[in-house]
């Protein structure tokens, strides 16, 4: 008598895998029991750059699709550098959905990983889905125009669609901000600014990764956050004490001033290339969250506190210390 087959393994299309949140995507989904078939411009299973070039996915069958590349992390500083966001982003979406309409069938559900800068504002408390989306910025409009074409195309093939859009989002080797606010602090190059009491709505990678299956089963448009949204002292506080530094020194607001004044009169000389001005003073002291209560409600959204990856005890802290020191080793 023989055994009965293995039954196949559902298909996960993943881009962006090997970005930084790409890489606890695809570990998380294939703990989950997903086949990861990943698509990059320079590496993955196809490869293919979605900002000039359509990838040929008729050969396979593809169950999701979990869609995180894309641009974002820098300042355009030219007409052809902001042009790349659309490019990437929109372009790079829409070249994605046309692929896969050469498939027999259809995914059942399509992932965009978004971002919570589409709704455009430097300030605000709890700002959830309902909010209309005012991002000016080429990222933010790249990625509303992205957004757009998803949910479009889904609604046309009947596909469910799931957008997510994050804010600043924690993990090992982080990116952008954070990344940068991590070098700061180990080179003591970082400083509090008075009261450091500004919150920001954050979000663990881990736990983005975790919540895939359900938002491919349930769809929508969600924030996620951690709830908490520690503010700028607490976080910094618990990234000094991850890397064995015990205090940040403080800047009292007024010296503040001063400074980021001095910064705008250097940068309408040189085009904004000073880092510390008005424009980025503002940003440091003001608060910005957004509500993650839909996710709650319709997802089961459970996250954990961002200040929890910092915790000695934390796998993920472990993993951090050991990314650090090879930085350190690298200098």
């Amino acid at each position: 008598m023989s055994a009965n087959p293995s039954p196949i393994p559902p298909t996960a299309l993943l881009t962006g895998h090997n970005g930084f949140l790409g890489k606890y995507l695809a570990r998380s989904l294939t703990e989950t029991g997903y086949r990861v078939l990943t698509l990059g411009r320079t590496e993955g299973d196809i490869r293919s750059d979605l900002a000039i070039q359509q990838p040929d996915l008729s050969g396979y069958a593809i169950n999701l699709v979990v869609h995180a590349a894309g641009k974002a992390h820098s300042l355009p500083r030219s007409a052809e550098e902001s042009q790349a966001f659309f490019q990437v982003n929109r372009d790079g979406t829409r070249r994605l959905l046309q692929a896969l309409e050469s498939q027999k069938k259809r995914p059942d559900a399509f992932i965009l990983i978004s971002t919570v800068a589409v709704y455009g504002g430097e300030t605000g408390d709890n700002i959830s889905e309902e909010v209309a989306l005012g991002g000016k910025t080429p990222y933010a409009e790249s990625k509303i125009q992205a957004e757009e074409v998803v949910q479009t195309w889904c609604a046309q093939q009947g596909v469910r669609c799931c957008i997510l859009r994050l804010p600043l989002i924690v993990g090992a080797e982080a990116p952008g901000n954070l990344g940068k606010m991590e070098r700061a602090i180990r080179h003591r190059r970082y400083v509090h600014i008075g009261a450091g009491s500004a919150r920001r709505s954050m979000v663990r990678a881990d736990d983005v990764a975790r919540m895939i299956p359900k938002a491919a089963l349930t769809g929508g448009i969600y924030n996620l956050t951690d709830g908490v949204h520690p503010s700028v002292r607490e976080l910094g506080d618990a990234m000094a004490r991850q890397i064995g530094q015990r205090t940040i020194p403080t800047v009292p607001i007024r010296f503040a001033k001063i400074l980021a004044r001095l910064g705008d009169g250097i940068n309408g000389m040189i085009g904004r290339k000073f880092p510390f001005d008005s424009i980025t003073l503002a940003k440091m002291t003001s608060s910005l969250t957004f509500s993650d209560q839909l996710a709650r409600e319709k997802l089961g959204w459970k996250p954990r506190s961002v200040l929890s990856f910092f915790a000695p005890d934390s796998d993920e802290n472990h993993n951090f210390i050991q990314a650090s020191a090879k930085k350190r080793e690298a200098f």
